[in-house]
């Protein structure tokens, strides 16, 4: 009986891990995973006229497939990866397609282009050379590539400060308990826009694309989604919604200047 046991228990959990398009339809919903401290321009938690680049890009996918959105919480963005992969949640939005994680989940095709800054405030001088970051007390973010980036720069782990979430290394930054922080360049002109002061200096690591993760067994659903991403690209909905979030700033987040 305890095998049998066993066996179900399996059975079950690799039934709910492998809930492909079909499934969701079925079910009416699609859970979407966000890191609890986005920045509400980028996903809202609050439904309404403004709820974010990223939600109303997906609640439009929704809406075409017969979907309700149903938002999932992850404490940290550290949490989004194993959170998808264990069944509770169908896509991650918001997420940066590293190498390391498509070992372990599959990515859309481009959401966003998207860079690291070395960001400091203003009074301080910006940081322009890898041999300035490397003296200084970098802030960054568990479970994002600002980790890895300035690791790979050089930084030495004692230099690091991490934060579980950007707000909190921004704030950080801003009372000296920090000298500067890594942060995608999109979330550097939304942080801008509420923190006088802030300067985005030298560039980290890769460039790169903000994507929608999902596992690799829901080929449906990926296939969908990035049909559904072609198509708002083409119709002009991502530009639109990219002036409306960003507005002064979105040519700073596409990495071209005015």
């Amino acid at each position: 009986m305890k095998t049998v046991a066993v066996v179900l228990a399996v059975a079950l959990c690799a039934s709910t891990a492998a809930a492909d398009l079909p499934e969701m339809k079925s079910r009416g919903t699609l859970r979407v995973i966000a890191a609890a401290e986005e920045q509400p321009e980028t996903f809202s938690f609050e439904a309404g006229t403004d709820p974010g680049f990223e939600r109303e890009l997906i609640e439009g996918f929704a809406r075409l497939e017969g979907l309700k959105v149903e938002v999932v919480a992850a404490k940290s963005h550290a949490d989004r990866i194993p959170m998808l992969r264990a069944g509770a949640g169908d896509v991650i939005v918001a997420i940066f397609d590293t190498e390391e994680r498509r070992k372990q989940v599959a990515f859309t095709d481009e959401v966003m282009p998207t860079h690291n800054v070395v960001v400091t405030m203003a009074g301080a001088p910006p940081v322009t050379r890898m041999e300035e970051l490397r003296e200084k007390r970098i802030g960054v973010v568990n479970g994002t590539a600002s980790v890895q980036d300035a690791l790979a720069a050089g930084v030495p782990a004692s230099g690091l400060v991490k934060f579980d979430g950007g707000d909190a290394a921004i704030e950080a930054l801003r009372t000296g308990g920090i000298d500067a922080t890594i942060r995608p360049i999109s979330e550097f002109a939304l942080s801008a826009k509420r923190v006088k002061g802030l300067r985005a200096g030298m560039v980290v690591g890769p460039s790169g694309k903000v994507a929608w993760g999902v596992r690799k067994e829901d080929a449906r659903l990926l296939r969908a989604l990035d049909d559904y991403l072609g198509n708002a690209r083409r119709a002009a909905t991502w530009n639109r919604l990219l002036v409306k979030y960003f507005g002064d700033q979105a040519l700073d987040v596409l990495g071209r200047k005015p």
